[in-house]
């Protein structure tokens, strides 16, 4: 019972932690402080059911770094911090720091909890090593970085100032490193794995593929747009959802149904985004129209066009993305033609077996008919 005990009071240690930088620095810091908040729930659910699965209990440690890490970042120092004041912000960046390593940590040992033999082993200890050095580093770094702004740090020893800041873009430039090494690793795993493992690997995809783009738009949009992380956190959050749900109970879902429904519906929104711009600026620079008419009319376009695209979009992905079911189901369409065309009853049952072994595919099919 630990695991989901600790799970839960880190969850609620993580809402006190939101609520305290939301009251310091704003809404907009308040949001990177919830995308810590899935972790240690998943993670103590997950330790709880498969005890022996290391992936709960990394999952966990990560949100206990990360909560804690919001900690540090929830009071505003002022522009000359103590310290005192000074060795928390420290302290939270090396927790953030050991929290984002713990992810990439975790992919590494996704799904089985163990690390494949290899030079797998020898990077986690590297990880561990930098992890160690730059974490000592983040206390002697000249410029300390809080959630909203930086602070000049009284600990640091001016003529180290420019080691420690070589150390500190070295150490960030290995932990993108890592990640990228990581996430490549578990693409060619991905690619070699069979049976319940690939179905595994299928979660940890599509979490990545929602992820990607989130973090693109964060990056990309202006800091003065808050909302903008919502994306992040709803990407980071369904992260640590779709791996506790890979490991414990996958199999009562259809990944390749979901992610070709996600990708068709992605499409389906940007091409009607794209014909609502066109169509305002059709309307308002080409043709004389102004204000409210416009956009409504634009509006109705994008309703119209609604329904046969997102059936023409669902038929496009599923032949690329959901193949096995598309075939299927036209072996099925194929079956039902036929049916109607055929009038005796050893055609019918050819047809049939031949559908079944084509959709199916079992070692052996056979008919039974019960008598008159």
């Amino acid at each position: 019972m630990l695991a989901p005990v600790l799970g839960v009071a880190t969850f609620l240690a993580g809402v006190v932690a939101t609520v305290l930088v939301d009251r310091a620095y704003g809404p907009g810091d308040a949001l990177w402080a919830v995308i810590w908040l899935g972790s240690p729930l998943v993670g103590g659910v997950t330790a709880a059911l498969r005890p022996r699965n290391a992936i709960g209990w990394v999952l966990l440690a990560a949100g206990v770094f990360g909560v804690c890490s919001q900690f540090s970042y929830a009071y505003s120092p002022g522009p000359h911090p103590t310290d005192l004041q000074a060795l928390v912000i420290a302290a939270g960046t090396a927790l953030l720091y050991v929290g984002m390593e713990l992810v990439g940590i975790l992919v590494l040992l996704f799904p089985s909890g163990r690390l494949a033999a290899g030079w797998r082993p020898r990077v986690v200890k590297l990880v561990a090593v930098v992890l160690v050095v730059g974490s000592i580093e983040s206390f002697f770094i000249p410029e300390l970085s809080g959630d909203a702004q930086s602070y000049h740090n009284p600990l640091s020893l001016p003529a180290w100032d420019g080691l420690t800041s070589t150390v500190s873009h070295a150490v960030t430039l290995f932990y993108v490193a890592f990640l990228v090494v990581a996430v490549a690793d578990a693409v060619l795993r991905l690619r070699r794995s069979r049976s319940v493992e690939r179905q595994q690997f299928k979660w940890l995809a599509y979490s990545s593929l929602l992820l990607a783009p989130a973090i693109i738009f964060t990056s990309v949009t202006p800091t003065s747009w808050w909302w903008s992380v919502i994306p992040l956190l709803v990407a980071a959050n369904g992260l640590a959802g779709s791996i506790g749900l890979a490991i414990v109970r996958y199999r009562l879902y259809d990944i390749d149904r979901l992610v070709s429904r996600s990708v068709s519906y992605l499409l389906v929104v940007g091409v009607l985004f794209g014909v609502y711009i066109g169509s305002v600026l059709l309307l308002t620079v080409v043709l004389p129209l102004r204000g409210s008419v416009s956009v409504v009319i634009a509006v109705l376009v994008a309703v119209a066009l609604f329904a046969p695209l997102r059936v023409r979009a669902r038929a496009w992905v599923d032949k690329r993305f959901n193949r096995s079911r598309y075939d299927a189901q036209a072996v099925v369409d194929a079956f039902a033609g036929r049916l109607g065309e055929q009038v005796t009853l050893e055609a019918i049952t050819s047809d049939l077996l031949q559908a079944v072994d084509e959709t199916v595919q079992p070692s052996h099919a056979s008919l039974w008919l019960r008598g008159p």
